[in-house]
């Protein structure tokens, strides 16, 4: 059964798209969720018409990300927490703090896109990857420094 997507729906596209689902899918789970609608021959046309302001759309987003994956390449955030004894951290520098720091700074990045290569627990320069939106990534510098006491 062909369906068009009104949201996105993991693991099968992005909303807009026309998909082609099984129909236990579509019935049970698709259409009562209101995720999809059936891609009878309206649908299509009115998919059709509507398809280069989606694609504008699209492409005012994805330039919007990339300015603003600019910008997060260029920013240095300093962190400064609490050691103990040989420069140790008490705990860690989690993602929620680097994204709490960005948001100080301007620019608004959800926590869950924050991917930490390795857990911060001692004082240095780490890279942390950010991912903007799909496709659009960017690699910024966090340093950690020992607060002032």
């Amino acid at each position: 059964m062909k369906v068009i997507l009104k949201r996105d729906v993991r693991g099968l596209g992005h909303a807009g798209d026309v998909r082609e689902v099984k129909n236990g899918y579509a019935r049970n789970f698709l259409l009562p969720s209101g995720a999809a609608a059936i891609a009878d021959a309206g649908a299509l046309a009115n998919w059709e018409r509507h398809r280069s302001e989606r694609d504008a759309r699209e492409e005012g987003l994805k330039a919007e990300a990339e300015a603003t994956a600019a910008r997060l390449r260029d920013l240095k955030l300093e962190v400064a927490v609490k050691v103990g004894e040989k420069n140790r951290l008490f705990g860690s520098v989690t993602n929620r703090e680097i994204a709490e720091l960005i948001g100080r700074e301007g620019i608004e990045v959800d926590r869950h896109a924050i991917h930490l290569r390795e857990p911060i627990k001692t004082l240095g320069d780490f890279k942390v990857d950010v991912r903007v939106m799909a496709g659009v990534d960017a690699e910024m510098t966090v340093s950690v420094v020992p607060a002032p006491a």
